[in-house]
């Protein structure tokens, strides 16, 4: 499995200092540019993209947290289960539809406060049940967005 913190020469940490990231990914990237590169260095720079993709979103970097850990949340034959009342909540906001995309935002962003805490803490198991959750709003909010509704 690849670590995208060690691809980009970073610690593995929930906060990442987006500045940095940014930086660096743009350093890695001069130094293997595909189009001066050999085929292994065409391979970092792919390396390279994939991991400033995952590590710059704050659910994907969680999720790629839990899994150097052991809890891959992203493969759902072995992913913890959502709990039910993250099913039931999300079940009543859609069928009432009563929800705004600046609550999701606004929920989102309190999940991943509560995401760094519980992985600051290195409780995995409650910062999987938290990025399960988050994950469902997310998509709440991508389909509020496609309808065109805000």
């Amino acid at each position: 499995m690849k670590n995208h913190f060690e691809i980009l020469s970073l610690p593995v940490a929930f906060a990442v200092d987006l500045d940095a990231l940014e930086k660096k990914y743009f350093e890695f990237q001069r130094q293997f540019h595909p189009d001066r590169a050999s085929i292994s260095e065409i391979e970092q720079s792919i390396a390279i993209n994939e991991s400033y993709e995952v590590l710059k979103n704050p659910l994907k970097r969680a999720a790629h947290i839990l899994q150097l850990n052991g809890l891959d949340v992203e493969n759902d034959e072995v992913a913890p289960k959502v709990d039910q009342a993250t099913l039931l909540e999300v079940f009543e906001m859609r069928e009432v539809g009563n929800f705004l995309a600046k609550d999701l935002n606004q929920k989102i962003k309190n999940l991943i406060d509560e995401l760094a805490r519980s992985l600051d803490h290195k409780d995995f198991a409650a910062a999987a049940q938290i990025l399960i959750r988050a994950k469902y709003f997310e998509k709440m909010l991508k389909d509020l967005k496609a309808n065109g509704s805000h």
